[in-house]
């Protein structure tokens, strides 16, 4: 199927297209693209701990609120997560929300995942490829944050408010004390985006192999030296 040639050749590496031309086996279609998936695994090989550590820590983040407000003095709350809104409010303070439609949480978590996969599947390919992959990753962490904080900016100034404070909102007559921050783990993410980009420049300096080495391969890089 075309379908799974685009990701075949985004996917491959240089050692799995080796091994399996010399074994003969086709590379092509769901099979090939299931034999590319294992076949990056078989002697696998983590090039670039620092990526891996920092699409962990992004991972991390995505288990807690990235922005916070109390209103009526921790009676209610609004928690903003990196890909959903939640809060306790009353039905007179839901018109200062923008909800998120199911749909799109979906899509946004998923798109949150694939930052992820990029920084793993980059950390365990050799080269300039995984290098680039790497980069990527990093790169789309800090523009989600970027756009996160923008949404954020959005739904604060729709009522005339800073994005992070306290300040004062008069409703029916009522004085509601509302406090805006943001969370370590917004941070968090914020600091794994750019740990994984330069960690791209470390990439390969310290492999880690997750498999015994052939003997004769070791000797012949032995004889070599």
């Amino acid at each position: 199927m075309k379908l799974f040639s685009p990701l075949i050749r985004v996917l491959i590496d240089d050692s799995t297209r080796r091994r399996l031309e010399q074994e003969g086996q086709e590379i092509k279609g769901f099979r090939g693209f299931l034999r590319v998936l294992s076949g990056h695994f078989h002697e696998l090989t983590l090039y670039n701990p620092l990526a891996l550590l920092a699409g962990v820590g992004f991972a991390a983040s995505l288990f807690n609120p990235w922005w916070h407000a109390t209103v009526r003095e921790g009676r209610h709350s609004i928690d903003a997560w990196a890909f959903i809104l939640s809060h306790d409010l009353p039905i007179e303070g839901v018109k200062y929300i923008i909800e998120t439609p199911l749909p799109a949480v979906v899509i946004l978590l998923l798109t949150l995942l694939g930052y992820l996969f990029l920084a793993f599947w980059g950390s365990t390919m050799a080269g300039g490829r995984g290098r680039l992959y790497i980069v990527s990753s990093g790169v789309l962490m800090l523009i989600y944050i970027a756009g996160f904080y923008g949404c954020v900016v959005f739904g604060t100034h729709r009522i005339g408010q800073p994005v992070t404070g306290q300040f004062i909102i008069f409703q029916d007559m009522a004085r509601v004390i509302v406090h805006t921050y943001f969370l370590p783990s917004y941070y968090l993410a914020i600091g794994a985006g750019i740990l994984c980009v330069l960690s791209s420049l470390t990439h390969g300096w310290v492999p880690i192999r997750f498999y015994r080495r052939k003997k004769g391969i070791e000797k012949e890089e032995g004889n070599g030296l």
